[in-house]
């Protein structure tokens, strides 16, 4: 079976297909056995072959025949993305020869590989596949009605190909190869390929890769509605012309869009693309994109220049619309027509965490809040062998029926207990990619796991207060604050005490200490409160004033001395003990005393001005006493 090729005075018309057959058992995804219907044979080499694999034609895939036989077909760009199984329907293309060769001359006019439909469109009917590469067509649509006529008609289950996809479909893919020089015109207000307003999964292919389109209206508006699929990647797109593409399986990638002068068109979204629009540049024209109803969509990388009259045209946009612009140019409220619609506007941050040797690491979190609080990217990232997924960091929001708000700067923590912690604040005015090396911190001691078990300290973020209930120092508070830090729930908050040898500041926090006590300087502009006997055995600063509190210890002491402590110079009690052990402690607020000894059989021993401003331990060596005799 061939395809038929018929003309009118206005249209080149195909309808069918040149070969369709099905397929046989032992197809690879490049090698696809003949079972029955038309037979391929050599001379379908540089034609392509469409899949059919499935009823929605966004899930059927084209590729380029390398060579064919009458019982295979070989395509490359490739390979199809699975091994199609016995039974599946295949179709061989129609090409811009058979065009050629089906009409007159004063039809279609043909130099080389150029081609001209003279003063006529095309139209695309009862399953046709036409597809070509490397190839010039020029086309002119001439007729003529009142409001929106249909021009370049495509039906469904249709397919219109121009160059090659490396790679194919939904795959990702951004090598092209063998694109054409297509021309479009027409006389009037046109809809081009379809006239449909929604989607629809027996919707016509429209693929166009690596091509340069030009449009030429005269002064009209040709507009493109693809219920089915369109693919527009690695293309130069000039001159007025818009679409609303409504299949998820549609691709717009890697494509330069100007000379669109026209305020009437633009291109929308009619759906929510699978694949992120990407890589476009849209530059000489009036509007970029047209917001529609509720649909949403994602950018990414898209260049919009000063040239560009509107970036977005949201007239049509409903409270439930939602555009996110990631890595795009960055614009301001004004360039969107109407308070309409939600917008966001996002740069991308990657890390890769390493340790200072630079290995990665796992384990590390790292998370970005804005402004509000709010962490970006989905919640908090932990990395894989140093690698981190990608956080986008949203700092412009419209909301329907608002003006934006900025959501800028960010702050950002990345954290791994035992490691250096690293807090900053930053703008995420351009992409961020980066290998942040992480220091091992000496100052922690206990294992993560034993700081974590640590009981009788309770670190209450919400509220800024540290309670103590049981006997700490300093170590165990700074290892327990380390682990308490690195928590998911606690990466917002930041590392605001900060540790210098036995002290810390806790900037202005609360401090409880609850019958126990805690050894090591603390200062907070905050309040520090001692219940229950607590005690500080360290200088604690407040907003009240300042206390120090050390601890006096005299060791070898003979058992049963009597010993007092005094405020220096003077007879001031401080301490004391009738009968002592060996070893005598007490705990002090004066900066200065005198220690007084007696034993009996020993001599007299005084102390003067012994130096308490901070933690003083004394080895003590009391004389046998010559002259004393106990009677």
């Amino acid at each position: 079976m061939a395809a038929t090729i018929t003309s009118t005075s206005e249209r080149i018309t195909i309808s069918g297909t040149y070969k369709a057959f099905t397929g046989a058992a032992g197809s690879t995804s490049t090698v696809i056995q003949f079972a029955s219907g038309d037979a391929p044979a050599s001379g379908d080499a540089e034609r392509f072959l469409l899949w059919k694999s499935g009823a929605n034609t966004g899930d059927w895939e084209v590729r380029f025949i390398e060579s064919a036989t009458s019982t295979t077909v070989t395509v490359t760009d490739g390979g199809f993305s699975s091994a199609p199984g016995t039974g599946e329907d295949f179709v061989i293309s129609s090409n811009l020869d058979d065009i050629d060769a089906a009409t007159a001359a004063s039809v279609v006019r043909k130099q080389g590989r150029s081609y001209q439909m003279r003063n006529r469109d095309f139209e695309l009917t009862s399953g046709a596949f036409l597809a070509d590469v490397n190839a010039s067509l020029s086309t002119e649509s001439t007729q003529t009605g009142s409001g929106f006529i249909s021009t370049y008609p495509v039906a469904d289950g249709c397919v219109l190909q121009f160059g090659r996809l490396i790679g194919g479909e939904a795959n990702d893919s951004t090598e092209t190869i063998g694109g054409c020089h297509i021309i479009f015109e027409v006389s009037n207000n046109t809809l081009i390929f379809t006239n449909q307003g929604s989607a629809n999964n027996a919707g016509p292919v429209l693929n166009f890769y690596g091509c340069l389109i030009e449009s030429f209206s005269n002064g009209n508006s040709p507009f493109i509605r693809a219920p089915g699929p369109m693919r527009i990647v690695g293309c130069v797109a000039d001159g007025p012309m818009g679409g609303r593409l409504y299949s998820a399986a549609s691709e717009l990638v890697d494509t330069r869009f100007s000379g669109n002068t026209s305020g009437g068109i633009a291109w929308s979204l009619g759906g929510s693309f699978t694949r992120p629009i990407a890589n476009a540049f849209f530059f000489q024209g009036n509007t970029a994109i047209k917001a529609f109803e509720s649909f949403t969509g994602t950018f990414s990388n898209t260049t919009f220049a000063n040239s560009m009259t509107n970036i977005i045209d949201s007239g049509s946009a409903a409270s439930g619309l939602l555009f996110s612009f990631i890595d795009c140019t960055t614009f301001a409220d004004a360039g969107i027509t109407a308070d309409r619609g939600q917008y966001e506007q996002l740069k991308s941050i990657n890390y890769t965490v390493t340790d200072a040797s630079g290995t990665g690491l796992s384990g590390v979190k790292v998370a970005v809040y804005d402004t509000a609080g709010d962490v970006q990217g989905g919640g908090v990232q932990t990395s894989s062998s140093g690698d981190v997924s990608q956080i986008n960091a949203r700092f412009f929001r419209k909301d329907h029926g608002a003006t934006a708000v900025s959501k800028a700067p960010f702050n950002i923590r990345i954290r791994k207990y035992g490691f250096v912690y690293l807090g900053f604040q930053s703008s995420v005015a351009e992409p961020i990619k980066q290998e942040v090396r992480l220091a091992e911190n000496p100052n922690v001691v206990l294992s993560k796991s034993a700081a974590a078990a640590l009981t009788g300290i309770d670190i209450n973020f919400n509220t800024s207060t540290l309670t103590i209930t049981e006997d700490h120092g300093v170590q165990n508070l700074y290892d327990y604050y380390q682990r308490q830090l690195e928590y998911d729930a606690k990466l917002s908050f930041p590392e605001s005490w900060v540790r210098t040898g036995s002290a810390f500041d806790i900037a202005d926090w609360d401090v409880v200490v609850d019958g126990c006590t805690y050894t090591g300087d603390i200062t907070t502009t905050g309040t520090i409160t001692l219940l229950n006997s607590g005690l500080i055995i360290g200088t604690s600063t407040d907003s009240v004033g300042t206390t120090t509190v050390s601890t006096l210890t005299l060791t070898g002491l003979q058992p049963n001395s009597e010993v007092r402590v005094y405020s220096a110079g003077t007879t001031t009690e401080l301490a004391g003990v009738e009968n002592s052990a060996a070893t005598f402690s007490a705990t002090l607020e004066a900066s200065s005393v005198d220690i007084v000894i007696h034993s009996v059989g020993y001599e007299y021993q005084k102390i003067e001005g012994a130096d308490t401003s901070a933690n003083l331990s004394l080895p003590i060596q009391q004389r046998f006493d010559r002259n004393y005799r106990n009677p």
